[in-house]
């Protein structure tokens, strides 16, 4: 399997045991073939809407940054996993940017799918998506519901919905379980 890690836990120590789990499992990880990126150390700008992956370079952003690493791996990959603390009762800033600039991925042309209107998925192979959140005491159930119904929205995009993950851990300990279930 061929895994695209992206890791969006921003720089606080306290979310230190969670990386240095995460990196281990990674490295540790003989099953899968893995793009692993710290989002953090990456040069990923916002989206501008300026809908260039849409109209004028089709599938690749008008951006030139740290990206273009990224949205060429989505189609090449079987799996998507998504990582983030809750953070004000949402997923962390760097990597919803990063989720924002993938909208390349897609067509501008919307089709029906189970009923809903969505937009066409540019690539025959979409992988599947998985979303790890780290909470904490603070992060309520109507924190996790809004977060969980954002990324399966975009798995409807994905054409995936019926294969995406949704895991919340609250200890380091907790990755290693993830990482044997993937």
């Amino acid at each position: 399997m061929k895994l695209l890690i992206l890791n969006g836990i921003p720089n606080d120590t306290k979310y230190t045991p969670f990386e240095q789990e995460i990196e281990k499992s990674v490295s540790k990880n003989t099953s899968c073939e893995i793009d692993y990126f710290r989002l953090r150390d990456m040069n990923i700008n916002y989206c501008q809407g300026c809908w260039d992956c849409w109209v004028k370079t089709p599938g690749r952003c008008g951006i030139k940054d740290d990206h273009e690493m990224i949205l060429s791996r989505i189609p090449n990959v079987d799996m998507v996993l998504y990582i983030s603390p809750v953070i004000l009762g949402y997923e962390s800033s760097i990597l919803k940017t990063c989720k924002d600039r993938s909208i390349g991925a897609f067509h501008p042309y919307i089709s029906l799918y189970k009923g809903e209107q969505h937009h066409i998925k540019r690539y025959d192979k979409m992988p599947d998506i998985s979303v790890l959140l780290i909470t904490d005491e603070d992060t309520t159930k109507d924190d996790i519901d809004l977060i969980s119904n954002t990324y399966f929205r975009n798995a409807l995009n994905f054409r995936k919905d019926d294969k995406s993950k949704f895991v919340t851990i609250d200890n380091a300990g907790g990755v290693k379980d993830v990482f044997d279930r993937l």
